[in-house]
């Protein structure tokens, strides 16, 4: 009973917490020392507060958005936009390991070398081994699954086992979707977030160890983690993408919620369940045909109101 009571109390405060984030955010600011600073930032990572203030947020989201159509699909078109743009800029990232992968056969296999000197003007700006180089090549694959399966899922690209799926009801599959985000999208990129966020913590600074449960934490400095090899060692940049990873799967997750309530709501519109970047179609249309709508209706209203009046009614 006690924690069931707890769990109530934590999830009102987070619409508490979620109003008064401004001042704590500027109580933050004000503490005098760096040390302060980060030490309240890496717990805030993984706190109890910060989850049930997400909780807070998404509910309310979801509240105006019912009230109001035209701000849920404004909601829905601008979470998938920025999922969308920063999978667009990593897929570059594959072209970057093409052309990287050529050059590093080029000049270890024909050339015979062992290394890529840039130094314009006699100075060095680069000055690499091939072999970090060639390790290089596993981080850009790295950024391509952090940062671009958000924008692949938006697309409805990802691997799907459909035995019952396509023979449903179109509004069976909306509600089936919605369930699935709720009960299985949802909390495991909480999950990741959780388990991942002590994990880059303790990789990109020097502090008393943290795990899953740590209640307090000793920042000290940046560490940076290594892996003190000859290939490309940023261990830290590793791990801290399985955060960014977390994140972005977090909000493609909500906004793939949000997108299934719209849907469900709108019963006389064919609301498609993911957005198409290279045609252009669903979020967008959907958000112009619902402004247009709205300014139709106001200057309707607007006539009316002057007619009557004109009329002395």
């Amino acid at each position: 009973m006690e924690v069931l009571i707890g769990i109530v109390q934590a999830f009102l405060m987070g619409f508490v917490n979620l109003v008064i984030f401004p001042w704590n955010f500027f109580k933050w600011l004000s503490l005098e020392t760096l040390k302060e600073k980060m030490s309240a930032f890496v717990l805030a990572g993984q706190s109890h507060e910060f989850f049930f203030m997400l909780v807070a947020l998404i509910i309310i989201l979801i509240a105006v958005g019912i009230y109001r159509r035209s701000f849920l699909r404004a909601t829905v078109y601008g979470l998938e936009m920025f999922n969308g743009k920063l999978g667009q800029w990593a897929a570059w990232f594959a072209i970057l390991m093409m052309l990287q992968q050529v050059m590093i056969i080029g000049i270890g296999q024909i050339f015979r070398g062992n290394e890529v000197i840039f130094a314009p003007l006699g100075m060095v700006l680069f000055d690499e081994e091939l072999q970090w180089l060639s390790g290089q090549l596993k981080f850009y694959n790295a950024i391509l699954i952090a940062v671009a399966s958000a924008y692949t899922f938006i697309e409805g690209g990802h691997v799907r086992v459909d035995l019952i799926y396509s023979a449903l009801k179109r509004r069976t599959q909306l509600w089936l979707d919605l369930i699935g985000t709720l009960v299985f999208f949802i909390p495991s990129s909480v999950l990741l977030w959780w388990f991942a966020w002590p994990i880059a913590m303790n990789s990109m600074f020097k502090q008393k160890p943290m795990n899953i449960w740590s209640s307090s934490a000793k920042w000290r400095d940046f560490k940076w983690e290594s892996s003190g090899t000859a290939e490309f060692s940023w261990v830290w940049a590793f791990k801290a993408m399985i955060l960014v990873f977390a994140g972005l799967m977090f909000i493609v997750a909500i906004s793939f919620l949000l997108r299934n309530i719209l849907a469900l709501l709108e019963k006389d519109e064919e609301i498609p369940s993911h957005y198409s970047f290279e045609d252009g179609d669903a979020s967008l249309k959907i958000l112009k045909k619902a402004n247009v709508l709205e300014k139709d209706r106001a200057e309707i209203i607007a006539d009316i109101t002057e007619k009557s009046a004109g009329h002395g009614v």
